[in-house]
């Protein structure tokens, strides 16, 4: 990948952020798809407008995206994307969504994307470059280096995440936060010392690969490798990711 690729992930963020704030704070038609979660309008529009996007500026590339049948291609380069990530907070009028961008490079993601809106807020890493947090208009912005929690001793690690709830942890670590709304600022500014996830699909997790190991963190799969195909994740810095994950992912493989 090259600079062109990160100029057109900030267009696609910028319009993604544009259209969903569109219709954020309004009455936004919902449906139900058939695995029984949500899909708003906010979430198609941005879907079809990052979609026309890409299929003019990278034709050659694929396209995965929650809400259209996967677009292959034939550049070995794909697009993951989230056009609305956190639909329900989205459509209650909650904290907590933004918009999922990715690039997969011979399977491995090299740049992620997360945005969030309503406060004005990006972050974006690119492998070998850094991770950054910065606001929706400054995209290039280096001036804030993502920097996550030193902690080291899962016993007094913070968590937080998805599809799971202090109940289900056999060896939970001495705090268990719901932060939901707050889940990926918190973990970015270092408030959360990890995350655990369950339940995610591939774009829910592919932005977090290159943010959090750019940060100096570790990503981790049930099955100990960093893919992120297996439903679970878990991020946390280098000193406690080694210590988490087994215990954790007891839990997770329930």
């Amino acid at each position: 990948m090259n600079d062109d690729d990160l100029a057109l992930a900030f267009e696609l963020a910028a319009d993604a952020a544009a259209i969903s704030l569109s219709w954020s704070g309004g009455d936004v038609p919902v449906t139900t798809k058939e695995d029984g979660s949500p899909v708003s309008e906010g979430d198609l529009e941005v879907d079809r407008a990052l979609g026309e996007i890409l299929a003019e500026e990278r034709p050659e590339d694929g396209l995965l995206s929650e809400e259209q049948p996967e677009r292959p291609g034939t550049s070995g380069r794909r697009w993951i994307i989230d056009p609305i990530d956190g639909t329900r907070q989205f459509v209650a009028g909650e904290a907590g969504w933004g918009n999922h961008i990715a690039l997969e490079v011979d399977g491995e993601v090299l740049l992620g994307i997360i945005t969030r809106p309503e406060d004005d807020e990006l972050f974006w890493a690119v492998r070998g470059q850094g991770a950054f947090r910065c606001s929706m208009d400054s995209p290039h912005d280096r001036s804030q280096p993502i920097t996550l929690s030193t902690a080291t001793d899962p016993a007094s690690a913070t968590l937080s995440g998805y599809g799971i709830t202090p109940a289900d942890l056999e060896a939970r670590p001495a705090r268990w936060e719901d932060r939901t709304a707050q889940l990926f600022t918190d973990f970015f500014a270092g408030r959360l010392d990890g995350l655990l996830m369950r339940g995610g699909k591939v774009w829910d997790f592919a932005p977090l690969v290159p943010l959090v190991r750019e940060s100096g963190g570790e990503v981790r799969s049930p099955d100990g490798t960093d893919r992120i195909d297996q439903g679970s994740l878990l991020v946390a810095g280098h000193g406690l990711l080694p210590g988490l994950a087994a215990a954790l992912f007891r839990v997770a493989n329930r």
